[in-house]
């Protein structure tokens, strides 16, 4: 008899590449068309609605789209930066014990009740990110991908407590500056106000988004065989998840420095004035601090910086590769023309949807446009007259912005949020599309419904 021959499950730069290929295509399918931008007073770069043109086709050469990852690594190199000085840091915390230590007893302290912590990390981190930026916590996979592994379960879930549970917090929008401050000010609102209600939102968010994660992380305890990644190796040595060692008297004063780098970094996180400047030095403070802590040598220390800063190298190509792709629809001219065809749409919508497929269109643009600032600059000037046009209020247009925005890009292959995540677990792409799609399904769902009841209340 013939072995058939496994098909593998494609690389997550794989998918990458296949999207930029995409990207190149409908670059020859979609005219190009383009609005006229100026600078209003506040020095921002707002689109002119009324000034749409179509223009000359200008599609990409699809042989070249290496020539657009040098220019993707650099338009990311901030996030780039902060990953492998954050990558370098954790690896000389890991290699103290301290994390692994620390997680292995809260393990067997919460026997039978791990749900509760999975629970907790996730409103924690979705607190923390209601004003923050969410790029700047990537780093903190490494902590998720420990803490899973100490509570047994898998790296999926790991991921998931850091970036599913900061994901509504984000998503929301109820005090980021970056993407709600710009939409709201393109729309002439009151920065942060309709805060309440958007604050409200999170709620039903956050309850379905935490009871599908631990559902998920007890059917993988119960058998190993149901985790999505289930007999791949994922590369991650520095988890030993066959021998969880004890937190003991030593790792005291490790414990204490990191104890105090992630207080303040959430601190400032809860502000609003975490950077990914200052995450990446914060995180390189933490890691030598816990190092000279835990009395190891500058040689030691050395080869634990750079031994995990290699760890975090692989999803920062990945990054610049995503990048690649809005640079591709930039050059190809068609993201202004996908814009403009969704707003026409809107006015054959019933007043009491309208706002739902506002959402949809939202997630769609987000596919061409994955920067929050960049995809308000680029949509609010054109939806905020449409929804004068039809009826809805500005402030619901808003909120159709943010959950389109938000929560879309934890499904995407070139959204750096998710492939910073799921590149620091090296879990496949394809592997966390299937565990993630069902929940975008539910959250596009709790979405609708929610802009619906803000439609009704007159947000």
């Amino acid at each position: 008899m013939k072995n058939k021959k496994n098909i593998g499950v494609p690389h997550s730069l794989v998918i990458i590449v296949l999207v930029m290929l995409l990207a190149t295509f409908l670059t020859y399918i979609i005219p190009a068309g383009e609005y006229v931008r100026v600078k209003n007073e506040a020095g921002q770069t707002m689109v002119d609605p009324a000034s749409f043109q179509y223009g000359t086709q200008s599609p990409v050469n699809p042989l070249k789209i290496l020539t657009y990852i040098y220019p993707g690594l650099s338009k990311a190199s901030s996030i780039i930066f902060a990953l492998l000085c954050a990558g370098g840091g954790l690896g000389i915390v890991l290699d103290t014990n301290a994390l692994q230590g620390a997680a292995g007893s809260l393990s067997r302290k919460v026997k039978g009740k791990e749900w509760m912590v999975v629970t907790l990390i996730m409103i924690i981190f979705a607190l923390i990110c209601i004003p923050a930026g969410f790029n700047s916590w990537i780093p903190f996979s490494t902590v998720g991908l420990v803490m899973s592994a100490a509570l047994g379960y898998d790296a999926i879930v790991g991921i998931s407590m850091i970036m599913l549970g900061g994901a509504v917090g984000f998503s929301c929008g109820a005090m980021n500056l970056s993407n709600t401050g710009t939409a709201q000010a393109i729309a002439e609102l009151p920065i942060f106000s309709g805060m309440g209600y958007r604050l409200f939102c999170m709620i039903p968010f956050l309850i379905v988004t935490i009871l599908y994660v631990v559902k998920y992380a007890q059917r993988v305890k119960a058998d190993p065989t149901k985790s999505y990644v289930y007999g791949l190796d994922l590369g991650l040595e520095q988890i030993n998840t066959d021998h969880i060692p004890t937190f003991e008297k030593r790792h005291i004063p490790v414990a204490i420095v990191v104890s105090v780098c992630l207080i303040y970094m959430m601190y400032l996180g809860v502000l609003g004035k975490i950077t990914l400047q200052m995450s990446g030095t914060l995180f390189l403070h933490m890691g030598f601090l816990a190092g000279i802590a835990n009395r190891m040598s500058p040689n030691e220390m050395s080869k634990s910086f750079i031994k995990g800063a290699k760890g975090m190298a692989s999803t920062s190509m990945m990054i610049g590769f995503a990048y690649g792709i809005t640079q591709i629809l930039g050059d190809g001219g068609i993201m202004d023309t996908i814009v403009y065809n969704l707003a026409k749409i809107l006015n054959y919508v019933p007043r009491l949807f309208q706002a739902p497929v506002m959402f949809l269109m939202h997630i769609i643009i987000n596919f061409f446009v994955t920067s929050g600032s960049g995809q308000a600059a680029t949509t609010m000037p054109i939806m905020v007259p449409v929804a004068d046009l039809v009826g809805m209020s500005r402030q619901t247009a808003v909120l159709a912005f943010n959950f389109g925005d938000g929560f879309c890009n934890f499904i995407l292959p070139h959204a750096a949020a998710t492939m910073g995540f799921v590149g620091a677990g090296n879990i496949p792409f394809t592997r966390w599309f299937k565990f993630a799609i069902r929940l975008f399904g539910i959250w596009v769902i709790i979405g609708c419904l929610l802009l619906m009841l803000a439609a009704v209340i007159g947000y």
